[in-house]
């Protein structure tokens, strides 16, 4: 047909039905539309080549069809995962996704706040820079918050379990022989709010009774200049070789980097100081050495955030879920056995 616009009358001609059932079948709300109609209907519509319009849609419904998922790090694996397993799974049920990288930034969260305020998209996805809930509350829009907060008792989420995750890695460190763990963890994002990681890092020592040196708890960005300057405060603290005999890294980019700065020094992970991780982002796996690390379920993740959303928008009075997942440990080659040593 070209590039002709095919409408809605010239399908139902074809199918030699009522336009009327022809949008009750696109709509995917057949009612009392036979199987056999649906396949006439369908058939006309392939033939054609009809597409269905969304902005007139829109209009009737007062729907856009577009979901905005607001992450803080495009460019990190963990969360660019996320966005394709969301997007896998809205747009079989006819949403788009727009990915809003907010950098870490307020500011720039701010103006995508703004965006689904202006009633722009029927639902939002996002991990918060900020601790304002009653702003996402009142967004008007359904909202899924990826992440913990301890104020979102009444907002779905869903995340990974970071007292668990972060506990299992300190465990594994502690059962290598480690008594000296120093943890580099963000003033950034849920981490500005709970300092989870930093929670169960302090925690797990006084557990075991190992003393608590504040200064053994490093806050950088969870990216690769964060690994840089992870790496420039520990060479620099003073006497960092007796008194640092592990690393616990925020995330698997911080690690990575980390790993790479040492070995401009000499100090080699894995040989000189083990270094465990969080994430496991592909990268992780081809690190030298490979880097050990606790596995986040990234796709569990952004299925279940992207169900929760589509939940929420059609009954907006559902109960509020929240979905933690266990992180897992990944065992590789970058955390010395301590034990030979003793």
């Amino acid at each position: 047909m070209g590039n002709q616009k095919i409408s809605i009358h010239e399908v139902a001609r074809l199918a030699g039905v009522s336009k009327s059932t022809v949008s009750r079948v696109i709509s995917e709300k057949g009612g009392s539309v036979s199987q056999e109609t649906a396949r006439l209907v369908q058939t006309a519509i392939d033939q054609l080549g009809y597409r269905k319009n969304i902005i007139a849609a829109g209009f009737r419904t007062q729907k856009t069809y577009m979901v905005l998922l607001m992450i803080p790090d495009v460019a990190n694996p963990f969360w660019s995962e996320i966005a394709r397993s969301v997007q896998d799974s809205l747009e079989p049920e006819g949403y788009s996704v727009v990915i809003g990288n907010t950098d870490f930034a307020e500011e720039r969260e701010a103006r995508y706040y703004e965006l689904a305020r202006m009633s722009r998209f029927d639902g939002v996805i996002l991990n918060s820079v900020t601790d304002n809930i009653e702003l996402i509350k009142n967004l008007g829009v359904p909202s899924v918050l990826i992440g913990e907060r301890a104020a979102a008792q009444h907002i779905d989420t869903v995340g990974t379990d970071t007292l668990q995750a972060t506990e299992i890695g300190m465990e594994y460190l502690y059962e290598t022989g480690h008594r000296k763990i120093a943890l580099a963890t963000s003033n950034q994002g849920s981490e500005r709010y709970l300092s989870l990681r930093a929670r169960a890092y302090k925690d797990f020592l006084y557990e075991k009774s190992l003393p608590i040196d504040s200064s053994l708890l490093f806050s950088v960005n969870l990216n690769e200049e964060g690994g840089k300057e992870l790496v420039k405060q520990l060479l620099t603290s003073h006497d960092w070789k007796n008194r640092v005999d592990s690393l616990f890294c925020g995330n698997d980019i911080v690690a990575i980097s980390a790993m790479n700065e040492l070995r401009k020094f000499g100090v080699i992970a894995g040989v000189d100081l083990s270094i465990i991780g969080m994430d496991d982002i592909p990268a992780s796996s081809q690190t030298f050495p490979p880097l050990t690390t606790v596995r986040k379920p990234r796709e569990l993740i952004g299925v279940a955030a992207a169900k929760l959303l589509l939940r929420r928008i059609e009954d907006p009075h559902s109960p509020i879920e929240k979905h933690l997942f266990p992180g897992e440990l990944v065992i590789r080659n970058s955390v010395i056995d301590r034990r030979k040593e003793k």
